[in-house]
């Protein structure tokens, strides 16, 4: 019994992953993987990437705010462009409860060890709101991440005073 091999291209979407992966690597340096099954590009929550994902309308007043003091970094979000998440470098310490405090105005720090979705390539481009995942503010290189601890007191001095988290 003989066993034939078909070699077939790899389909234009893989071919897509497998870019924006090594893009990410070549441009960033970022740990970033691809999820076959889910057709997506992922980032690893490490000792060197941190994530905090909130609604869009609380992830614009913050972006706002960080732009102003010049602490603004990568922020992306979701197809339905419903949740954004700023990428940052990992708090060293936070302060217990500050975690749970962020969940009741549904803002949620990436668990170390834990994932996030990143569009498929590290650069702005064009992506219809419904279809991809895409870039608010894309990364750029050379830039390192902006500290997490900017990002986490302008969402709770926000959250605290304004109904922006609803």
């Amino acid at each position: 019994m003989t066993t034939t091999i078909t070699n077939r291209p790899a389909p234009w979407w893989l071919r897509e992953l497998a870019h924006g992966r090594a893009a990410y690597e070549e441009l960033l340096g970022w740990p970033v993987s691809v999820q076959v099954g889910n057709r997506v590009l992922i980032v690893s929550i490490s000792s060197s990437i941190a994530a905090l994902t909130m609604p869009a309308a609380l992830g614009a007043a913050v972006r706002e705010e960080l732009t102003v003091a010049l602490q603004d970094g990568p922020v992306l979000t979701d197809p339905e462009g419903s949740r954004w998440t700023f990428l940052t470098r990992p708090a060293e310490c936070l302060r217990p409860g500050v975690a749970t405090e962020l969940a009741k105005v549904q803002v949620n720090l990436a668990p170390r060890g834990g994932h996030v979705v990143v569009p498929t390539a590290p650069t702005m481009g064009p992506a219809p709101v419904g279809t991809a995942w895409r870039w608010i503010e894309a990364p750029s290189p050379g830039r390192p991440l902006p500290p997490a601890y900017p990002v986490i007191a302008v969402t709770r001095r926000l959250t605290e005073r304004t109904d922006l988290a609803a």
